[in-house]
């Protein structure tokens, strides 16, 4: 039995009501550990819930993400775990352990490059994918571990009550760097149905003109394409369950470290598309769960290979990404560390 501290971020509670993949993953890991007999700590924002594992609030969510805050809340007593996990964004951990080299620190990075320069000689890092851990040896000469995510098999599954429905469906932030536009365009090319759903709330200032011209080409298609904005949890895994086709249609320059929605529509019986940026081709089987494009010019031709995906090819494939098989490789992870 290890006492384990999880630092979450600070911007939406654990789990997240609608988008938060960090948080879920932060959930999803805290609640398995739980199961496993650990006695587990979460650092998050007020209105989190817990789940097998005991709560630290010290702030409201805000996206503001006071992280020193959480951070100065519990240094005093990081001593008195065996192991500290941060999944925050600024790592603020690292200042205790830069004057306590012993203390056991893990951090998992959930950002594309989450530091500028390595913070300590061995600051035990772990990526979401091999294709970050090797992006980040490029571009800071370390090498981290890699855990895949894990989801809750049992909140994303296939439903046999529920009957495909004759769309494709975006659940990404409302961005150019994850396709949205790119998503439309597909729908109207094909001639399929699409529902585009995701995070339009915490969007940068400079892009909020590119969300309204998506709805703006969302109204244009006269119902060919819906455009439904924020969707909640429960709300999510109905659209994934009955979507012919997750579209992750990413733009460059970004990379997607993992792919969270792509393991829960995979789960729920559902192909994933996706442009080959990140991790694509470790969580998609091509022809069989999924496929990758190249880039954007060839995602028609490459849906139609995705189509042709089975469902239960999908659910097979998305055992391999359970939330137990997560803490389970953390928990090695973590005797190494102590």
């Amino acid at each position: 039995k290890v006492k384990i501290l999880l630092i979450s971020s600070e911007v939406f509670p654990v789990p997240p009501p609608a988008y938060g993949g960090l948080e879920m993953v932060v959930f999803d890991l805290a609640a398995e550990l739980g199961r496993m007999g650990h006695d587990v700590y979460v650092l998050c924002p007020e209105g989190s819930r817990e789940d097998r594992f005991h709560i630290l609030t010290p702030c409201k969510p805000s996206h503001g993400n006071r992280e020193d805050i959480a951070y100065q809340s519990i240094q005093p007593s990081l001593g008195d775990f065996d192991v500290i996990h941060d999944h925050s964004w600024g790592g603020h951990v690292y200042q205790a352990k830069q004057k306590r080299p012993k203390l056991p620190v893990l951090h998992t990075l959930h950002a594309q490059q989450s530091y500028g320069s390595i913070p300590m000689p061995k600051p035990c890092w772990v990526s979401a994918s091999r294709f970050h851990a090797s992006f980040t040896r490029q571009q800071l000469g370390y090498e981290p571990r890699v855990v895949y995510h894990g989801i809750d098999l049992a909140r994303h599954s296939l439903d046999p009550t529920v009957m495909k429905d004759d769309y494709l469906l975006y659940l990404a932030r409302v961005q150019h760097i994850k396709g949205a536009m790119e998503f439309v365009n597909l729908c109207l090319k094909t001639g399929m149905k699409g529902k585009l759903a995701g995070e339009d709330w915490y969007i940068p200032a400079e892009e909020q003109g590119y969300v309204r011209r998506i709805m703006e080409m969302c109204a244009a298609s006269k119902g060919q394409v819906e455009y439904l904005g924020r969707a909640a949890q429960e709300w999510k895994v109905e659209l994934l369950r009955k979507a012919r086709c997750l579209v992750s249609p990413l733009n460059p320059p970004y990379y997607e470290i993992f792919g969270l929605t792509t393991i829960e529509a995979a789960a729920c019986g559902t192909p994933g598309l996706s442009t080959d940026r990140g991790a694509a081709r470790e969580l998609i089987q091509e022809g069989k769960t999924g496929a990758v494009a190249t880039d954007n010019t060839c995602l028609e031709t490459n849906l139609k290979v995705a189509l042709e995906c089975k469902p239960e090819d999908c659910v097979v494939w998305a055992q391999g990404f359970s939330r137990r098989e997560m803490a389970t490789q953390y928990a090695k992870l973590y005797e190494e560390v102590a």
